[in-house]
């Protein structure tokens, strides 16, 4: 009756690779540990696979003990008292000769965290799995412990979709954050004083200084000298905003990286929350809310912008539908991004792009993410009212929003689909109507006729219907800029 109790669910698992790809009997294993028999079905599975498996179980529960016995005798030619080894408890397993296992599982009933952490320190393991409930352990102190010591793991969460796997050698940190600089003196102290007081220990901060003519170059050397283990800084020439992300961003030796300018700040939380929403729903990019704090003025405005998620609440965890971010206001800061995800696409910022840079990143990142976690809680201080500020300009300058659309037009519309398509002509539309909103009134017809011709381009099945979306924008947006006239929150505001 106990083994029965178990026999289904085992057999389920099974088929449907419920701890991962990595527990298959197929594999070549040579010592097999399973904390808990539960069926036996495992353990026929492996013996029948591989003529060579030595299998260790550990099972404190005799009667259960004593019905396998008699399941594994009923089965012919099995011979499984040569290969197979019973311990009552994890103390008599650490009493035995044992000291590697090519796979370990760990059924939720046998689990406990801190054996789990005595088990790898005093084995050596190639992989472990198996689940646990949340309310026994913190996912991410489990995720971290098997990390530092395991080659890889695959761990299912009661309660949760996504299963905490990792394959392949630790990073040297969780989080790199990069901080270009230039000319940010007056504001580089803040930035950094929250960057290294952040509550996530695994962080390095790579602050980038870009030629910046001023002193905040030599700043940013005594914060390096001041923490040594945490910050470090490159000097380089200058060469714009997206040549100093990406310098800092091919050094990084972080599982994700993020940028953060060096004229705001952040809530010292920031990255340690953004690190747990990615880890537990095995996301590629993870973002939280943002506040643009008025330099004048003081006042603060807060932007959650979270939505489409799975939880109830549909403002945290995995987002279903990541394309729907796409006509977001461009924020790259507020997210971090795993490395992998970027080098696996190829994924940098456009260095001949001379400002406006983080919006054909953000396009590109949106548009190829698969999996996108959220939090609701805005953790990034974005400043505004600051001199020198890209958003703040209102002349020509404006008019490098064609070369970036080219640029995305060559990078992301050589795979993209229609509905990719057809998002990135409401990012046209948004950009345009937020840049005539601003530019100088010499200007506007010069600007207004080029962003027909770029929207009546875009593609043969938006030709006429994207001039007509952005005529009626266009026409909506004058209409309210006579009863208040628009802020210009943002190219995609």
């Amino acid at each position: 009756m106990l083994v029965a109790k178990y026999l289904e669910e085992d057999r389920l698992r099974l088929q449907e690779n419920y701890f991962g790809l990595d527990f298959r009997a197929s594999k070549p294993y040579a010592h097999i540990l399973l904390l808990g028999a539960r069926s036996g079905l495992e353990i026929v599975r492996f013996l029948t696979a591989s003529s060579s498996a030595k299998i260790v179980v550990v099972e404190p529960n005799l009667s259960l003990k004593r019905e396998l016995d008699d399941c594994l005798e009923n089965i012919a030619a099995l011979a499984w008292r040569e290969r197979v080894v019973f311990f009552a408890s994890m103390e008599e397993l650490y009493g035995s000769a044992y000291k590697n296992f090519s796979l370990v599982r760990a059924d939720s009933t046998m689990f406990d965290p801190v054996g789990v952490e005595e088990l790898i320190n005093r084995f050596c393991i190639d992989h472990i799995c198996g689940d646990f409930d949340p309310w026994d352990a913190d996912p991410i102190d489990v995720y971290r412990t098997c990390r530092a010591r395991v080659k890889s793991f695959h761990w299912r969460v009661m309660g949760r979709d996504s299963p905490l796997s990792w394959s392949g050698p630790a990073p040297a940190f969780e989080v790199s954050v990069v901080v270009p600089a230039y000319k940010v003196l007056a504001w580089i102290d803040r930035c950094m004083q929250t960057l290294v007081d952040q509550t996530l220990a695994s962080l390095e901060i790579i602050a980038v200084d870009d030629g910046s003519p001023d002193a905040t170059g030599t700043r940013l050397d005594e914060w390096a000298q001041k923490y040594p283990g945490r910050v470090k800084v490159i000097h380089k020439p200058n060469g714009g905003c997206a040549s100093a992300r990406n310098a800092g961003a091919r050094v990084a030796q972080g599982e994700y990286v993020a940028f953060v300018d060096g004229d705001d700040w952040v809530d010292t939380n920031m990255f340690e929350a953004l690190y747990r929403s990615a880890v537990l729903n095995a996301a590629d990019v993870a973002q939280c809310g943002y506040i643009e704090a008025f330099e004048d003025s003081g006042r603060l405005e807060l932007y959650s912008t979270a939505w489409g998620a799975a939880s109830g609440s549909r403002t945290c965890g995995l987002v279903e539908d990541p394309l729907s971010y796409l006509v977001v206001k461009p924020t790259i800061w507020r997210r971090i991004y795993r490395k992998e995800f970027l080098c696996g696409n190829a994924i940098e910022f456009p260095e001949h792009i001379p400002r406006f840079d983080d919006l054909p990143f953000q396009f590109e990142v949106l548009a190829r993410v698969k999996r996108m976690s959220i939090i609701p809680e805005c953790f990034y201080y974005y400043r505004q009212e600051r001199d020198g500020q890209d958003i703040a300009v209102r002349d020509e300058r404006l008019f490098v929003h064609f070369p970036i659309f080219d640029w995305l037009n060559d990078k992301v519309g050589v795979w993209a689909d229609a509905r990719i398509e057809r998002q990135l002509l409401r990012c046209k539309i948004n950009t345009h109507l937020w840049a005539l909103s601003r530019i100088e009134r010499k200007l506007f017809g010069r600007y207004f006729a080029a962003a027909v011709r770029d929207i009546f381009k875009h593609g043969e099945h938006f030709k006429v219907t994207g001039v007509a979306w952005f005529v009626k924008g266009f026409i909506a947006a004058s209409l309210r800029s006579i009863i208040h006239p628009i802020a210009g929150k943002g190219a995609l505001g």
